[in-house]
């Protein structure tokens, strides 16, 4: 009886581990992020990178064709028929540009 309940207890210590190695333990939730035309701070600069797609220390021709890229998807007359759409890509074209020219002043690019 004792090696029953011995073998089920470390069964479900292994379901458990298993299960705890899969899941992450803590999930932070996060509220509606400003955007980054409206952000400040040090994190600026990481959030900036992070939307252009880019990896820390890019060269600044991969930044330039990120950021191009990035107009030619977002640009909000690819919108004409769908306001509602053509919204949302404004507001996206607005955070692209302000992270690519955060990105530029921060590295004195021209």
């Amino acid at each position: 009886m004792r090696s029953v309940l011995f073998a089920i207890l470390i069964l479900i210590m292994i379901w458990l581990f298993r299960r705890i190695l899969r899941e992450p333990i803590f999930v932070i939730r996060r509220g509606k992020e400003k955007p980054i035309h409206e952000m400040n701070g040090p994190d600026k600069l990481d959030q900036c990178i992070e939307l252009l797609g880019l990896e820390p220390g890019a060269a600044p021709e991969e930044m330039n064709q990120a950021y191009r890229d990035l107009v030619n998807v977002w640009h909000p007359d690819r919108f004409g028929d769908n306001e509602r759409l053509r919204k949302k890509a404004e507001e996206k074209l607005k955070d692209i540009n302000a992270a690519y020219e955060y990105i530029k002043s921060y590295y004195h690019l021209t």
